[in-house]
């Protein structure tokens, strides 16, 4: 089996500072707010409301988060 490939970001904004490894990245619009739906190597699945975030950087390398 093939490994995935992976995304990395970056999220800075109100209270975080987070750099994920991530399988995926997807806006989710929902009637209260927008959601990054961000799907990580082992298949979990966290929503991050866009309220707060003031900066998402998604890179091919950990290094072009820099």
């Amino acid at each position: 089996m093939a490994k995935k490939s992976a995304i990395y970001i970056k999220i800075m904004g109100t209270g975080i500072h987070e750099r994920i490894e991530a399988a995926s990245h997807e806006i989710v619009g929902m009637p209260a707010d927008t959601f990054h739906k961000i799907t990580l190597m082992n298949g979990t699945i966290v929503y991050y409301s866009s309220f707060g975030i003031r900066c998402l950087t998604i890179a091919d390398s950990p290094v072009d988060l820099d």
